[in-house]
């Protein structure tokens, strides 16, 4: 084969994996505020505000999932109840929603549905397997054969689902945000539609 054959086979293999990147693409998704009523913008990357007595919720899409953020514009701190709030996915699934505390003029972000947790280990399966053998130790080569010799392990990844977490295709959400202020509880309702952008 010779060198103009091999760079049109490469020249081809990048056109076809192009090609099918931009066929399959990413579909892109936005949010429908059904409860309550009054919002008629779909939430895109652009902040949607609603306000709902007390607070000022700003509705953003961020990347693939809904970014809410609870603005208290109060002098009292307000704080949402977790054991009392809950998110209900489109197949009709409960799940809970963490905790938050809003001090006196002041915010708090979430991401519905959040981000499992991750954290990183390191990995120490090398190849193969290991081998064992014998021969004179030599303090000269003895410590090149060690961590320092093959340097530190890779890392690898892990994500921790939890019962906080679920997924969101498409669909509606039923969302209730039960506060506390001043001893007195109140409740903010949502119904959110996700759907594929047109």
């Amino acid at each position: 084969m010779n060198a103009f054959a091999d760079v049109s086979m490469k020249r081809q293999f990048l056109l076809l994996t192009f090609t099918l990147l931009f066929l399959c693409g990413c579909r892109t998704y936005v949010y429908r505020v059904i409860e309550p009523t009054g919002v008629s913008k779909p939430v895109t990357d652009q902040p949607i505000i609603i306000r709902y007595d007390p607070l000022e919720y700003r509705l953003v899409r961020q990347k693939d999932r809904l970014a809410v953020r609870i603005i208290n514009p109060t002098t009292d701190r307000i704080t949402l109840d977790g054991n009392r709030s809950f998110a209900v996915d489109p197949e009709g699934e409960s799940h809970p929603i963490r905790g938050h505390i809003l001090g006196p003029h002041s915010y708090s972000r979430m991401l519905i549905p959040p981000i499992p947790f991750t954290y990183a280990y390191p990995d120490y399966s090398w190849g193969w397997g290991w081998g064992w053998g014998w021969g004179p130790y030599d303090p000269f080569w003895g410590p090149f054969y060690g961590p320092a010799f093959y340097g530190p392990p890779p890392v690898s990844y892990m994500h921790v689902i939890s019962r906080y977490d679920w997924a969101w295709k498409t669909g509606p959400a039923r969302l209730r945000f039960t506060y506390e202020r001043n001893t007195n509880t109140f409740e903010h309702n949502f119904e959110i539609v996700r759907e594929p952008a047109k």
